[in-house]
């Protein structure tokens, strides 16, 4: 009888440890679950406020083979620029053709757009072509190295962007035309004429016009057009 009774005791407290084992597991597996729950949620949280502090003007990084398929060009990219302003992420594209030869004439086309990016979806802002046909000489059109630039004069959230190239059908060593482009959105101005050419101590060339677009447009827009032209316009030939 006294061991029967000492059986029926052993078996109650046996059973009470596993139940009080698993209740502990249970618990633990509702904390890792709360906090892995709280760690997603943080991530969201930060990624959002990144996104949404965005102020003013911010250059992007520009790499030609990432553009989404909906940006169309002709010609190969030969350079751009990426952005954000207020008009949501924008690109810059400027390209080149190859030079195509028929019988003795040459030809060449430059190309350049704005597109405003909205994931993998694209709105072309504008287009710029310009072309040199059927030349029988030297033939040269071309983005100048370096000439790009994005920025903001007026202040206004909404960036400029300015390229120059240079263009001539010649068969001497006379002076290249350039062409100076700047955009803000839609809005375009320009300025138009020839480098200048330095040889033997002398200066050739050097036409600078403006388009009468500045004379409507935001202050600082032709100061800074004009010391852009400035920078870029003097070539040194045998020097």
């Amino acid at each position: 009888m006294k061991l029967l009774l000492a059986l029926l005791v052993s078996a109650v407290i046996f059973t009470s440890c596993g139940k009080k084992d698993d209740v502990k597991t249970t618990d633990t597996q509702k904390k890792d679950s709360t906090t892995h729950t709280k760690t997603e949620t943080t991530t969201k949280s930060d990624t959002t406020q990144k996104t949404n502090t965005t102020d003013g003007i911010k250059n992007l990084v520009m790499e030609a083979g990432k553009l989404p398929a909906s940006v169309k060009y002709d010609g190969k990219i030969v350079g751009g620029a990426r952005w954000e302003d207020k008009n949501g992420q924008n690109v810059l594209i400027v390209c080149e053709t190859e030079e195509k030869t028929t019988g003795d004439n040459r030809s060449k086309e430059l190309f350049a757009y704005q597109y405003i990016l909205n994931g993998d979806d694209a709105k072309q802002l504008w287009k710029v072509n310009d072309f040199v046909k059927d030349c029988p000489v030297d033939l040269m059109l071309s983005l100048i190295p370096k000439s790009i630039t994005v920025t903001d004069i007026n202040k206004d959230g909404i960036a400029e962007n300015t390229f120059i190239y240079r263009m001539s059908c010649k068969g001497d060593v006379s002076p290249d035309d350039m062409k100076l482009i700047m955009h803000e959105g839609e809005n375009k101005y320009a300025i138009r004429g020839s480098m200048i050419q330095v040889m033997d101590g002398k200066k050739y060339g050097g036409d600078m016009k403006p388009d009468p677009s500045f004379d409507k447009g935001p202050a600082g827009f032709f100061a800074y057009a004009r010391d852009q032209w400035k920078k870029f316009e003097t070539e040194k030939i045998g020097e």
